[in-house]
């Protein structure tokens, strides 16, 4: 009898998350690999499904459009081959991959997606969760892209609202709050509240409240932009050297 073995997925996210601590992109394109070929060697596809929905968060992240879709295409058929598609470990999949079409312009695709896991949590009563979170902040840019403005800023204040209760997760808070000031300043509201938007997402970002690691990191700098455009350079100079300063610690100790 021909036993297949799996790959130690807790293992390859360590690897991975070591990568990403020491902004070392090269590092983590070697890693997704590797483990994506020894998943594939194995034959063990719910291993492979955990390394390419890596693989497509780290395309995407680095604008990779054709090896982030081609990861992402394959993920959704291994969803509906081992039966997931309404399970919640097959709607993270699906965000994943909404957020990866909203990404590269195909919003409509990337809603369906959104809305198909949120049933996931739903009909599991899941809504009080990061990931029910994760979800509606996504979808929020993605609605917010589409000037949808009254629906992306439901799904923020709700997001905002789930990781409050839960702690922990300020960083996401902040991006949040950094997007609503967005939506306030498209939607012509009065420059106080615009300032009071920031003025949280920056108390949020400064807080002891969460690991001050690779995804704090990636937070502080992708709200940079935004306190730069806000006419806040100090602040946005700021958060790039703490970033900076995170992702050489990393370097140091990998």
């Amino acid at each position: 009898m021909d036993i297949k073995k799996s790959i130690d997925v807790r293992q390859f996210i360590s690897q991975l998350d070591s990568c990403f601590n020491a902004g070392d992109s090269k590092a983590a394109k070697e890693c997704i690999s590797y483990w994506e070929k020894a998943a594939r060697e194995s034959g063990d596809n719910r291993g492979l499904l955990a390394v390419l929905n890596e693989a497509v968060g780290f395309y995407r992240r680095a604008k990779k459009k054709g090896k982030a879709l081609a990861a992402m295409e394959e993920s959704l058929l291994l969803v509906e081959k081992l039966e997931l598609s309404n399970v919640l470990s097959g709607a993270t999949i699906y965000i994943n991959a909404a957020t990866t079409l909203s990404f590269f312009g195909d919003a409509e695709g990337g809603l369906r997606l959104y809305d198909k896991a949120a049933v996931c949590y739903e009909e599991a009563n899941k809504t009080n969760s990061y990931e029910y979170a994760a979800l509606l902040n996504n979808r929020a840019g993605t609605l917010y892209s589409q000037k949808r403005f009254s629906e992306a800023e439901k799904d923020w204040l709700l997001a905002i609202d789930i990781l409050k209760k839960l702690g922990g997760y300020d960083s996401d808070i902040a991006i949040s709050f950094v997007m609503l000031a967005h939506l306030a300043f498209d939607t012509g509201d009065p420059d106080s509240l615009i300032e009071t938007l920031l003025d949280c997402a920056w108390e949020y970002l400064n807080s002891n409240n969460q690991p001050k690691d690779g995804n704090y990191a990636y937070a502080l700098r992708k709200c940079a932009p935004s306190f730069e455009f806000f006419q806040r350079p100090l602040e946005a100079r700021a958060l790039r050297d703490v970033a900076r300063e995170i992702y050489d610690k990393g370097k140091n100790l990998s």
